[in-house]
């Protein structure tokens, strides 16, 4: 896990991590003598593999304070916006079975 931190603070973003970037980072690695030629592929799945946990991670992270800001500004949520429809929806049949 070492030479993926060494890779971030090369200065690529892992979560913008593409393919051609994680192989031509890998590829400066192994001019400068820093990994066998032969780990080449298995570094460079790791590599991606990791960027898009990390995405993950922060894709979690961004929706939940999304949430969290949303409760806290007194928001009404998706779920509570379906609940005030399907009681509208049951208003207006009851409205119309009366009529």
């Amino acid at each position: 896990m070492d030479l993926i931190k060494k890779a971030m603070l090369m200065g690529l973003g892992m979560i913008n991590l593409t393919k051609e970037k994680a192989e031509e980072m890998v590829d400066e690695l192994i001019k400068k003598g820093e990994i066998a030629k032969e780990e080449k592929f298995k570094i460079v799945d790791r590599l991606l593999k990791q960027a898009q946990e990390q995405e993950k991670e922060l894709m979690q992270k961004i929706s939940e304070m999304v949430k969290k800001t949303v409760t806290e500004m007194g928001m009404p949520t998706k779920e509570d916006l379906e609940k005030i429809l399907k009681k509208l929806d049951e208003i207006e049949k009851k409205i119309s079975q009366g009529s």
